[in-house]
């Protein structure tokens, strides 16, 4: 696994804590702010399943720690059955990475499912190995809104 960091040298570039922006990238989505990170989830959808964009930046001025293959993401379907998810990492490429202070990263992650699932939720706490949940639902339908405004 690769997560796109984007970094800046000595040009004035830092991610601004709360802004939930870097370098004129708005992060769309849900967010929210664990420890260190902020971070936002949106949902699309492949034909094996639920895809999540994580878009994340490190508030704070020393190194952090993120954890995307820790991520407790369920899924639920239209009768309201759950399934835990996990990523697809054929390879075992997710580990956890240290995002330096300041600095900005994104990942889009699969979650094969044989069901169809009308919602997926993701604890953004679990990325950094937090124990007080903060859990960010994603529908189907707002899934559908972003493969539409696709080209």
């Amino acid at each position: 696994m690769r997560i796109a960091v984007v970094a800046c040298g000595l040009v004035g570039c830092a991610y601004q804590p709360g802004s939930f922006a870097y370098q004129e990238h708005t992060f769309p989505g849900q967010r929210a702010t664990i420890g260190c990170l902020d971070v936002s989830v949106e949902r699309s959808e492949m034909p094996l399943g639920p895809v999540i964009r994580y878009q994340f930046a490190n508030r704070c001025d020393h190194a952090t720690t993120v954890d995307l293959g820790a991520a407790v993401v369920v899924g639920r379907d239209d009768q309201g059955g759950e399934v835990k998810l996990r990523p697809f990492d054929p390879r075992s490429e997710l580990h956890p990475v240290t995002l330096d202070g300041r600095n900005a990263g994104a990942e889009s992650l699969a979650y094969p499912s044989a069901r169809t699932l009308s919602q997926v939720c993701v604890d953004l706490s679990s990325l950094i190995h937090e124990r007080s949940p903060q859990w960010r639902c994603l529908s189907a339908a707002a899934a559908a809104a972003v493969v539409g405004s696709t080209p």
